[in-house]
């Protein structure tokens, strides 16, 4: 162990510097992946996709926990491989360490392959206040990830320019000297990059450079990818199977081998996608498999800035939402003893053969005779009412029926009355009662001494000529019917 780590430090109890490494675990986390994507929903039942829009997962910049190159023990105690690693890594360097082993963090060619690109490094001491200084305690986890989404959030973009992804499967993050460096060593310097977010927060090995490689959020087939149980929310961050998971990958669509050029349309790029996911995911899984899981197929479109950048692909997965903005929770794959929020699914049921080929119903026919009558009748009130008194009203009796289509206002009918004194020639009969279809008719004028009352039926015509004309009163004359 390096002499200086050795040394005794007021600030620091003999008990930690004797600590084996197993007992001080790397403080490193990965970056939880959020992303925006508007995936098209998929129900299959047999070949029969039934599609709907919805919306997965908020949007928004990517932060998250850094990773802890923990210089407490091995790496930094040793003396050479840690200090090199923050005295030499300049933006663009590449860091690789063993699986699980960030302390023996070390510089390699990014040819190869590495889990870390240096966007840039920060050396804290050159911030103002006490936050930083000599005998400042060590920064805790939600401070460590405020300062990557302070500061490397913004690094990584400069970095990258108009390759950056916001929404590609590289994740920023933060490599920092670890609690015991600096207490003892005051090391205060950071380094802002990109890492690739595995399972367990570890991070997954890549070669090139970033802005050299196709940023797309793609796993090969069978992968799952995890679920946030605060959220119900996917992590894009690969797991297993047999954890808590909310998708399962069924394949990968290249939009670049049918477009070659510009972004094309959503709706262009909808329908390629959904047609070769349907193919995957029956290669995958069959189609009548899938039903009875009742999990859906699920993918999304590239934007523009994830174009511009270099990403051509996207994901074909299978899940199911809560319906409440959230996700189920799976376990097991899906060619397995799948569990959905911890319950086998219930496959919806099969309808049976013959219900496919049932012959139509036949409708009951509708009698429309009492329908016809009455449109007739009300034609022949209309026009009999302004020719003699006689057919008026032997038609206004017919105009209460129930096939009747024409709407009618509130019915009204007034009490009969019959004159005790015959009809005479010129006298028009009065109407035994009638339903006014629009409106009570004028009152006719006095009939004398023994005049009738006034009538609810239409207006009367004239008396024949030769007879004298009645005097009328002046009345305020309503709407005629048929008029």
């Amino acid at each position: 162990m390096d002499q200086m780590l050795d040394a005794p430090h007021d600030a620091e109890p003999s008990a930690d510097e004797a600590a084996p490494p197993s007992r001080r675990p790397a403080w490193w986390q990965s970056l939880q992946a959020e992303s925006t994507r508007r995936a098209l929903l998929l129900t299959a039942l047999g070949g029969l996709l039934i599609a709907g829009v919805i919306t997965a997962i908020p949007g928004g910049d990517r932060g998250g926990l850094p990773v802890g190159l923990n210089a407490g023990s091995t790496a930094l105690g040793g003396g050479p491989r840690g200090n090199a690693t923050f005295d030499h890594a300049v933006r663009g360097t590449c860091l690789n360490w063993p699986e699980q082993v960030p302390d023996a963090a070390q510089i390699v060619d990014c040819k190869d392959e590495h889990r870390f690109e240096v966007a840039d490094r920060i050396d804290m001491r050159t911030f103002p206040g006490s936050e930083y200084g000599p005998d400042a305690a060590p920064p805790s986890e939600a401070r460590i990830r405020q300062i990557s989404q302070e500061q490397c959030q913004a690094a990584a973009r400069q970095y990258l320019g108009a390759k950056y992804d916001p929404n590609g499967r590289f994740s920023v993050s933060l490599v920092w000297s670890g609690d015991k460096a600096w207490r003892q060593a005051d090391e205060r310097r950071m380094l802002c990059g990109l890492q690739l977010a595995g399972p367990d927060g570890h991070q997954l090995a890549f070669a090139g450079k970033v802005a050299d490689v196709d940023q797309s959020k793609v796993w090969p087939a069978g992968t799952c990818l995890g679920i946030d149980p605060a959220t119900n929310q996917p992590t894009d961050i690969p797991t297993d199977c047999a954890k808590p998971h909310a998708m399962e990958v069924t394949g990968s669509v290249n939009l670049a081998e049918k477009f070659p050029g510009p972004v094309p349309p959503d709706g262009d790029q909808d329908q390629f996608v959904k047609d070769s996911c349907t193919q995957m995911t029956d290669a995958y899984l069959a189609p009548v498999a899938l039903r009875k899981t009742t999990l859906t197929l699920i993918y999304s479109t590239i934007s523009l800035p994830s174009w511009a950048a270099g990403s051509k692909q996207v994901s074909c997965s299978i899940g199911a939402t809560l319906g409440n903005g959230g996700w189920s929770t799976l376990l097991n794959s899906a060619k397995g003893p799948l569990l959905i929020n911890g319950q086998p699914p219930v496959a919806v049921p099969d309808i049976p053969e013959e219900r496919l080929d049932l012959p139509p119903i036949p409708l009951p026919s509708v009698d429309t005779s009492s329908q016809t009558s009455s449109q007739i009748d009300l034609s022949d009130q209309s026009s009999s009412s302004s020719s003699s008194g006689s057919s008026s009203s032997g038609n206004q009796g017919n105009d209460h029926l129930p096939g009747q289509t024409q709407a009618t206002p509130t019915q009204t009918q007034s009490p009969q009355t019959e004159s005790a004194t015959p009809p005479t020639s010129g006298t028009p009969l009065p109407p035994q009662g009638n339903t006014f279809l629009n409106g009570p008719p004028p009152a006719p004028g006095p009939q004398g001494d023994g005049g009738l009352p006034p009538q609810d039926g239409p207006a009367l015509p004239p008396p024949p000529v030769g007879d004298p004309a009645a005097p009328v009163i002046p009345v305020v004359p309503g709407p005629p019917p048929g008029q």
